[in-house]
């Protein structure tokens, strides 16, 4: 594993990591957008295997905190049964999203207390803006 993070870090290094995304990325602000829900397929490195879950999209930059700042697709799991229900996703680790009919409630998801223009990608989410 500490070869695989010594690896990481030196294509990172070498290439500007930071502003890859994803072939579906229209796709992922569509959503946001349009409040759509997206069926995300992706390999968790939490679990060591492929997962598909379905999720509402939340943002796609670096999270709060994070040492190595790197970009992450950042979803909401919609399935989930125990907190954490958020799924943050390195691009690399992305197999595909698919857009779905449903929507989804930002207010019914967005129960911390939120800091307006706190989003990397903008949206018109009323008061979660």
């Amino acid at each position: 594993m500490v070869e695989l993070a010594r690896i990481r870090a030196a294509f990172v290094a070498r290439f500007d990591y930071k502003d890859a995304m994803h072939a579906d990325h229209q796709l992922f602000l569509d959503a946001i957008a349009q409040k759509r829900r997206l069926s995300v397929r992706f390999f968790s490195r939490k679990v060591n295997r492929e997962l598909v879950l379905t999720c509402a999209p939340l943002d796609f930059g670096p999270l709060r905190g994070s040492s190595d700042g790197l970009d992450r697709y950042q979803f909401w799991n919609l399935e989930g049964k125990r907190k954490p229900l958020n799924v943050p996703v390195l691009e690399a680790d992305i197999v595909k999203m698919t857009l779905l009919e449903e929507t989804f409630d930002p207010a019914a998801i967005i129960t911390w207390t939120f800091k307006p223009n706190a989003w990397h990608v903008k949206r018109d989410w009323a008061e979660f803006s």
